[in-house]
């Protein structure tokens, strides 16, 4: 049972990230030493014990307060605190997190001013508490007339047992705390794509608030995003990625761990959906983004994006765009579905979660082992196999099965597999995927020969 939000604000390089990763056992949240790093709020969550994970509360990591003379990031608004402000409002306990290592900041002040006015209750905890010899450290942070201090060192996980005891029996006398859905919970959406392609703004629209940071700074986005909701009453978690730029293009070491990360959530992901900006088409990177979701199996809806900008169109001119696109980048991939939006005037960006829906209900399916003999007989009967050389005989097919979803895999058996060309397996799995209702998902095919049965058997036995 996930009890309760708990948000963590404070200055920039406070170590809030750390505080995050170490009490959500993961690295949702990226650490460096560069002041800024940490954008959008994250989420994660944490239990209060590994043997009992029934039990815990949802956790919020924040960027660092700026004022007008004290800024890190390089926007004109003052967008990350906008973010904190938020995460305040949904949280039901706050972590206020202090540097002991670099003492009490004037900026400590403001932050407790803009809080006067949260009717919230508010944890104020020191960090950078490494040893006993630093305890003297803390005490000048009472000069925030504050009642209670506690000392932590995330870095070295130093007193974090007694800060979840803390909250845990703050949360539990808070009316306000509510239960929440664990993030885990519930089929998850990437949005990937280039930088500044609307990914964020996709996000924004579907959830109905402003969840993710949105910007005309390229980059914006540094972590992977994870956002829970539901549609249809079913769960669903958005994970919104960093942008991903060529590779000789990723130089700083922050955005190297952005594009692992948007790596990581395409393998996490059950649904991978691609954001195409329609003023400049699927580019050689968009192209890579796409395979690289296809090599997984991945279920994929591609989202041209920024639809409103292109000029002179006409009743032909989103199936022209969507024609170049198959023939110039999708080739074997040009089952993919397609859907052209434009997020800024608000334009079919609701259509995206029925079409997602049906992904998974397709990538769900399984169909009769019948119906899948049928397809082959008849796919064999359309277009006979060439004769295998070595052997001076043709393929012989006996049986096909699905053996799993998710993706949609399908065994067929035959005389010899290794024989098969190319473009006849991409003339099975054209095949398959209609005859089976499998139009607009990865279809995984395993062609198995009577010779790699029997020595499989022959393990077995042995």
């Amino acid at each position: 049972m996930i009890f309760g939000t708990v948000a963590i604000i404070g200055r920039p390089n406070v170590g809030k990230s750390t505080l995050f990763n170490r009490l959500t056992r993961s690295a949702a949240s990226i650490v460096d030493d560069t002041p800024g790093v940490t954008r959008d709020r994250i989420y994660g969550t944490v239990q209060y014990d590994k043997k009992k994970p029934e039990g815990g509360f949802t956790l919020i990591d924040t960027g660092g307060f700026e004022t007008d003379d004290f800024k890190f990031q390089p926007f004109s608004e003052n967008l990350v605190w906008q973010q904190t402000e938020q995460a305040v409002a949904e949280a039901d306990l706050i972590l206020f997190l202090l540097d002991g290592k670099h003492g009490l900041h004037q900026h400590d002040r403001l932050m407790l001013q803009k809080l006067a006015n949260v009717d919230k209750q508010v944890l104020f905890v020191v960090n950078k508490i490494d040893g006993l010899e630093q305890q003297t450290l803390m005490w000048e942070f009472y000069g925030l007339g504050v009642e209670k201090l506690h000392s932590i060192s995330a870095a070295h996980s130093k007193g974090l047992v007694d800060l979840l005891g803390e909250i845990k029996e703050n949360l539990s006398k808070i009316p306000s705390a509510r239960k929440q859905a664990d993030l885990e919970e519930g089929t998850k959406i990437a949005l990937i794509g280039k930088p500044n392609a609307g990914k964020s703004s996709i996000l924004n629209r579907l959830i109905g608030e402003d969840r993710s940071l949105v910007s005309p700074v390229a980059g914006t986005t540094r972590d992977s995003i994870d956002t829970s909701f539901t549609y249809n009453k079913k769960p669903y978690v958005l994970i919104d990625t960093a942008g991903i730029r060529r590779r000789t293009k990723v130089k700083e070491f922050l955005e190297v761990q952005s594009v692992v990360r948007s790596l990581r959530a395409i393998d996490r992901a059950d649904v991978v959906i691609v954001v195409i900006d329609a003023t400049e088409g699927i580019t050689d990177q968009d192209a890579r983004l796409i395979n690289l979701a296809a090599d997984r199996y991945k279920p994929m809806l591609l989202v041209v994006n920024k639809w409103d900008l292109v000029e002179d169109k006409n009743s032909q001119t989103a199936q022209n765009y969507l024609n170049n696109i198959r023939e110039m980048y999708l080739k074997d991939l040009a089952y993919l579905p397609v859907h052209f939006t434009s997020c800024l005037e608000n334009k079919r960006v609701h259509q995206i979660m029925s079409k997602v829906e049906n992904l998974v209900e397709e990538s769900s399916r399984q169909v009769p082992t019948s119906k899948v003999n049928d397809s082959l007989q008849s796919m064999v009967a359309r277009h006979s196999p060439q004769i295998i050389k070595n052997y001076s005989k043709r393929l012989k097919f006996y049986y096909a099965t699905q053996v799993k979803h998710n993706p949609p895999t399908i065994v067929v058996m035959c005389n010899v597999a290794n024989e098969i060309q190319d473009s006849y397996k991409r003339y099975m799995l054209k095949n398959f995927r209609k005859d089976l209702s499998f139009e607009h998902v990865p279809v995984r095919m395993f062609l198995r020969g009577k010779k790699e049965v029997k020595s499989r058997k022959e393990r077995v036995e042995s």
